[in-house]
């Protein structure tokens, strides 16, 4: 696959989990997850590198609740009962409430952040939501950010927390549509940390050769 390609394809990826995770899908991007293009979209990521089986339970996870007959509603209720309860009820979606970190410090650091890369946290969200972390790195590879910044980013305010998160929410429900979304999406983080460490060490070994 062409740089550009590669480019494009990491800023859908990490927009389009954005929005996934965000919060509750409605009626009219639940038939989006329908359409043949979304659809085929969905398993071309099958053809990233450790990302097969993954691609094949969410793609699952996906035709189960599509064929709800109260989708909307079940799959709201889904997302409530794993995100927006408390622990141990819940799982929490906050960069902030993992040992890492504390939720003063990191969402300090990730306001910092969002203002240097014009992004602002929505709908009064607090700004170490696992969806604005995503939509930060978005912005950070659609602007071409620097990729020590990239991999900075990725590997010290992301995966640091993430596969926890990953863990709690299979934990709870192993073949539901949301834990296998992040599943999928922490699959891929791990794979673009390992993308973006080899493009530094590329990068390494051209400067020693200088």
């Amino acid at each position: 696959m062409q740089h550009n390609q590669i480019h494009q394809q990491r800023v859908d990826i990490y927009q389009w989990f954005s929005q996934l995770l965000f919060r509750e899908l409605d009626e009219k991007q639940l038939a989006s997850l329908e359409n043949d293009d979304n659809r085929a979209w969905i398993v071309s990521l099958a053809a990233i590198p450790g990302l097969s089986g993954k691609v094949k339970h969410f793609e699952r996870s996906l035709t189960r609740i599509l064929r709800r007959d109260s989708r909307q509603l079940e799959l709201a209720a889904d997302f409530a009962s794993l995100f927006l309860l408390a622990p141990p009820g819940g799982v929490s979606p906050y960069a902030g409430h993992y040992p890492h970190t504390t939720a003063s410090a990191e969402r300090q650091q990730m306001n910092v952040l969002l203002i240097e890369h014009g992004l602002t946290a929505r709908e009064n969200e607090p700004s170490d939501h696992i969806a604005i972390q995503l939509a930060l790195m978005a912005k950070m590879v659609a602007k071409e950010e620097a990729v020590s910044a990239q991999y900075y980013f990725l590997h010290h305010h992301m995966m640091c927390w993430a596969p926890l998160l990953r863990d709690a929410c299979l934990a709870r429900d192993e073949q539901g549509f949301y834990p296998q979304a992040v599943n999928l999406i922490v699959s891929f983080m791990r794979e673009d940390e390992q993308y973006l460490e080899s493009l530094l060490m590329d990068d390494f070994y051209l400067s020693s050769q200088r």
